[in-house]
Order: C-alpha cells, then sequence, then structure tokens
C-alpha cells in the first residue's frame, strides 16, 4: 500500500504499513482511526487467537503516521522508501 508523494528533496516516496502480528491484539483502533482506510481487521487467527489488523491491498498510505500513534502495543511500523 503506498502513496506517491514528493519528499524533501523532490523524490516521489512511498509509505508501507507493518503490523507485527506477534504484538497486536485486535483493538482496531488503527483500522479507526486511518483517514484513508487503509487498514482492515485479518480474517486469519494468530496463534493467539487474535484477528490483527492489516493493510489493505488496494489502498493508500499517506504516511501520517496516526495508526502508529494510537496502536497501545507499538504493533505498527510505517516505512517511507524511495520509489525506483
Amino acid at each position: 500500500m503506498v502513496l506517491r508523494l514528493k519528499g524533501n528533496e523532490g523524490k516521489p516516496v512511498a509509505y508501507q504499513v507493518r503490523i507485527l502480528t506477534e504484538y497486536c491484539k485486535g483493538c482496531e483502533l488503527c483500522v479507526a482511526v486511518c483517514p484513508k482506510g487503509a487498514l482492515e481487521m485479518s480474517d486469519e487467527l494468530t496463534d493467539l487467537g487474535v484477528r490483527p489488523a492489516c493493510p489493505k491491498a488496494d489502498a493508500e498510505c499517506t504516511g501520517c503516521t496516526l495508526c502508529y500513534q494510537v496502536c497501545p502495543d507499538a504493533a505498527i511500523e510505517i516505512w517511507e522508501t524511495a520509489e525506483a
């Protein structure tokens, strides 16, 4: 899930959200706070019986970090990667 923006140096930037499923407790706070609706709850259960959040395949992340900020378990990483 990416959104193409211009970085500080005018280079295209892509953002990718990664959910650390071993830490996610399925509280859905990140899903509720995402302004782009880029996250959803997985249909699969973890070993602990939790439905973790996951990025939607077709959604575009803006890199706003709201999901990261609201996560009580630090189960979200947001990566900025320069496009090739």
